[in-house]
């Protein structure tokens, strides 16, 4: 081979690697482009499940206040319907004493 041929050989392989050089930059590219994206979409679902945690939180703490209401009802119920038994069993007494 001569001089010339091996100069445009050169030449000839240059211009290939800048080429698939050029291919893998931007294939690198789109791929750091889809990694932003899925980071996003993951930063999104963290905050998505972080607000349902707190939703959540939020809502057993509803539910222990209600159950406490509940709690306090069910007593005061309890309470009052004792006091109406010892009412009812007191004027029943005394029916049975007039007799």
């Amino acid at each position: 081979m001569s001089d010339r041929d091996l100069v445009q050989e050169l030449k000839s392989n240059i211009v290939d690697l800048t080429a698939e050089k050029d291919e893998m930059a931007k294939t690198v590219d789109k791929k750091q482009s889809r990694i932003k994206q899925v980071m996003i979409k993951l930063e999104h679902a963290t905050e998505d499940v972080k607000h349902c945690g707190h939703k959540i939180e939020d809502q057993n703490k509803e539910i222990i206040s209600l159950k406490a209401k509940l709690e306090t009802k069910e007593k005061l119920l309890q309470e009052a319907l004792n006091r109406v038994r010892s009412i009812t069993d007191d004027s029943t007494e005394e029916d049975q004493d007039t007799e």
